[in-house]
């Protein structure tokens, strides 16, 4: 898809927020929607995220697909990414865990269709 191309050239999504706990810099899925979204509206794309939850032994899993949509010619492209749901974490209910687990998969599909590496 030669849309996808453009916008691959042409997005920069800097790590802007920071970890003091762990001493790095990271992007979030928020600021990578919010950094496509002009280029969403100049190519006439649309993009979709959706979860699915997956067992894998004892194990749950958040499957988290980012696709971009050709509004013209319907063509799509797509980027599938998995995070775990930890056992427990401190201060955080079940809901909370899915949905911080939902953010970190959804984070990595769109890296993974954006071609966003990691570096500063």
């Amino acid at each position: 898809m030669e849309k996808l191309r453009q916008i691959q050239t042409e997005l920069n999504v800097p790590k802007n927020l920071f970890n003091k706990f762990e001493n790095y810099n990271y992007r979030s899925a928020e600021g990578i929607i919010k950094a496509v979204k002009p280029y969403l509206q100049k190519f006439k794309c649309t993009l979709k995220l959706n979860d699915e939850i997956i067992q894998v032994g004892d194990r749950y899993y958040v499957k988290a697909t980012a696709t971009i949509i050709d509004d013209e010619t319907k063509e799509t492209e797509t980027a599938s990414a998995n995070a775990r749901e930890p056992q427990d974490k401190k201060g955080m209910d079940d809901s909370q865990l899915t949905g911080s687990t939902s953010s970190y998969a959804r984070k990595y599909a769109l890296n993974g269709l954006f071609l966003l590496d990691d570096n500063k």
